[in-house]
């Protein structure tokens, strides 16, 4: 934690960045260590992470493989690291409000009625990184979860 105040990086302001970012980045790995990195949508809600994918994407396949996975948001100068365990998540009601959240943040109205087309995960983090440019190394703020 940086000892000057005006450089600390809030959990608000962190939270703030992962709720309204538009684009993030998702690295996953499979179990050979192989890495990956895409681009996608996604809501943070409830201090976790939803997107959608398709099962037997890359993403998909490297999930069901080895669950560990970072997302970030896309700014390098004000960013935002994830770090946690991704699942699926199954749960009608919540699947249901995340529906309008995507047609909320996006205008997109997702279909999850075929499995084997697109399902959601969720991403329960275990750590957040966070730090602002061009200070990184004095503003670095770890968040556990």
């Amino acid at each position: 934690m940086p000892e000057d105040k005006r450089f600390w990086v809030t959990w608000a302001h962190a939270g703030g960045k992962l709720r309204d970012e538009k684009v993030y980045w998702l690295a996953t790995s499979s179990l050979a260590g192989k890495p990956h990195a895409a681009p996608l949508w996604g809501i943070w809600k409830g201090e976790r992470f939803y997107f959608e994918t398709g099962p037997s994407s890359v993403k998909g396949r490297n999930i069901d493989e080895n669950p560990r996975a970072v997302v970030h948001v896309q700014d390098g100068m004000d960013t935002v690291m994830v770090e946690g365990t991704v699942s699926r998540e199954r749960n009608p009601k919540l699947l249901r409000s995340l529906k309008g959240d995507y047609k909320r943040k996006y205008d997109y109205s997702p279909d999850w009625s075929d499995e084997a087309a697109q399902v959601v995960y969720v991403i329960t983090p275990r750590m957040a990184h966070a730090w602002k440019a061009p200070k990184m190394h004095r503003t670095l703020v770890n968040f556990l979860f």
